[in-house]
């Protein structure tokens, strides 16, 4: 039984160039000061959704840490970065999860999932408490030892003392190299979807 289940991402994760919808034009306006913030895990969820024959894989990454930050010095960029550890994933079976960990993600050889953000498309000048933003972002997965590029949309909700990060993409997991979990009758099928909320503190 070959299994496959990376996943992701924060905010990430992994629509392969030659996949990916045309994004609209997006003004991009940097926030009115430097900001950083960190991400708490217990407070946030990455989870996935992996489509078979009859039914779907749900799962979650257990253990992960990132950051982001933007300077409105350097509009358009920023500096996010989330590491998963790739023996946190979990599917709800400890069979499958044990496959997924040493035979598809080889996590003795390729122990983390790293998402990195490069750049930003949108309006980030209203960066206040009680806003709510949305913003398109772009930056690389690393799974595997394989790195694609990626695109998300996202939507920021900004609070007196945090702010949550929200989204959702499909993840084509071929392109990484993974083998899938296939088996008789029961077909899997490409691509997972992630969906993520990260809640996030400033440092």
């Amino acid at each position: 039984m070959k299994t496959l289940l990376p996943v992701l991402l924060v905010g990430a994760m992994c629509l392969p160039a030659h996949a990916q919808t045309p994004v609209p034009e997006v003004r991009t306006l940097a926030p009115p000061r430097a900001v950083k913030y960190r991400f708490v895990r217990e407070q946030s969820s990455i989870t996935f959704e992996l489509p078979t024959s009859f039914h779907v894989i749900q799962g979650k990454v257990d253990a992960w840490r990132g950051s982001v930050e933007l300077d409105p010095a350097e509009t358009g960029k920023l500096k996010a970065r989330i590491e998963i550890r790739a023996d946190s994933i979990e599917t709800g079976k400890a069979k499958r999860d044990l496959e997924v960990r040493d035979h598809v993600l080889d996590a003795a050889r390729f122990p983390q999932i790293v998402f990195e953000g490069g750049t930003y498309k949108g309006n980030l000048s209203g960066f206040e408490p009680g806003a709510t933003l949305t913003a398109e972002v772009s930056g690389t997965l690393t799974m595997h030892g394989v790195a694609k590029p990626i695109q998300t949309s996202i939507e920021c909700a900004v609070l007196p003392d945090h702010i949550v990060v929200a989204g959702a993409l499909p993840v084509f997991w071929h392109p990484f190299g993974l083998g899938d979990m296939s088996k008789f009758l029961v077909r899997v099928k490409d691509p997972m979807l992630v969906a993520f909320r990260l809640w996030a503190v400033p440092e």
